[in-house]
């Protein structure tokens, strides 16, 4: 029959994968990388991306009736049709956004699914559902709550994200599963005990979009508070005008202290955290922050707000690093600078932390989330 999926062997499942793969880089295009190529190797995976813009756009989203947006839209659909509606499933696997537009963009494939009494799962990678979901009009926060609660599962990224969305989801359906790391960014114990030397030099990273909401003017105006013994390695793309300009002027201003570097993959990626001893997120949004988490990975002390998002859950003032206002440079500046006086603690801190978050036990904990969804469905 056609609504059938024949479940022949619970270790090795049928898996529908759908998400935004980069280009372009951000945390859940990288996350949806890693997920679905993990998935590969141990499920039958067919996998649809469902980037619309390969271009990065910052903040800014195009016009929702932009004729080329619906142009790129339908020709996504028509293109996934065949995935769809002529193979069967165990469970379909949905990197979705948080807002009630990039929620509708997966609404086909979850029609699908239910239509199909295939089990779905939503994976969210952001912290403002609830904020989103509270903005809206009666109708939308009705669709926003039918979409997750047939959902098997509605994958958060840690506990107060997870107790934020149980006010929208049914609290049963939801489930934390935090952030992994690519594994190519941990240090052998001969790179990290390297970093461990003694430097006057205190080396800043900023491993992010060059974006306003990243916190990227906050860190700039911080960073001209710093005496000469700090540098600042820039890495990510460059929002608007206004913040090539502001960088430009930093650079200027500091030209053996301040490098931007691009944007960054692979072992430049790893080359920067490596030789980096601090990085700075005063982000003014985050889901987690996997950027924080690559940093524990490569032995690097954090400063960030914990306030903001999900980080506080991966992130301890005194621990992981020095905490600070993401609104204030003179507070990003303070933490910085206390942050390098116990810098080699927070590393080996980070170090021993990171194990909780490489690529197996990220996988792992997406896969079991999974696995649950078709087994409750064959036991129906």
């Amino acid at each position: 029959m056609l609504f059938k999926t024949k479940f022949t062997d619970i270790n090795r499942m049928k898996i529908l994968a759908i998400g935004p793969l980069p280009p372009p880089l951000h945390g859940q295009s990288l996350a949806d990388k890693m997920a679905f190529e993990a998935l590969a190797k141990t499920d039958n995976v067919r996998i649809i991306d469902s980037t619309i813009d390969r271009e990065f756009v910052g903040d800014k989203l195009p016009p929702v009736w932009s004729p080329r947006r619906l142009a790129q839209i339908v020709r996504i659909l028509c293109r996934d049709w065949a995935a769809l509606w002529l193979h069967g499933y165990d469970v379909i696997y949905i990197s979705s956004g948080v807002s009630f537009r990039t929620m509708m963009r997966f609404f086909p494939y979850i029609v699908t699914a239910i239509v199909r009494r295939t089990p779905y799962v939503l994976h969210t990678h952001a912290a403002t559902l609830l904020d989103n979901y509270m903005r809206e009009t009666r109708f939308k926060k009705a669709l926003m709550r039918y979409m997750v609660n047939h959902a098997a599962s509605l994958i958060v990224l840690g506990d107060k994200l997870a107790n934020q969305a149980k006010r929208i989801a049914d609290p049963w359906r939801v489930s934390v599963c935090a952030n992994g790391v690519d594994d190519t960014l941990f240090l052998s114990d001969e790179e990290f005990n390297a970093k461990l030397t003694t430097s006057e030099t205190k080396r800043i990273l900023f491993l992010s979009n060059l974006m306003e909401a990243k916190g990227i003017m906050e860190m700039l105006d911080a960073f001209e508070k710093l005496d000469d013994s700090y540098t600042l390695a820039l890495a990510g793309a460059i929002e608007n005008e206004r913040v090539r300009e502001a960088l430009e002027r930093v650079c200027a201003a500091s030209p053996e202290r301040v490098r931007y570097e691009g944007v960054v993959r692979g072992e430049k990626k790893r080359s920067l955290l490596k030789e980096s001893d601090i990085l700075v997120l005063p982000s003014k949004n985050e889901g987690q922050g996997i950027v924080i988490l690559e940093a524990y990975a490569a032995g690097c002390a954090v400063v960030t707000d914990p306030t903001v998002g999900g980080i506080g859950d991966i992130f301890k003032d005194k621990i992981n690093g020095t905490a600070c206002d993401h609104r204030s440079p003179y507070s990003i500046a303070t933490s910085i600078m206390e942050c390098a006086v116990k810098m080699d603690v927070y590393k080996k801190n980070n170090r021993t932390e990171s194990v909780k978050y490489t690529t197996a036990a990220f996988c792992d904990r997406v896969r079991s989330i999974l696995k649950r969804a078709a087994e409750k469905k064959h036991r129906q």
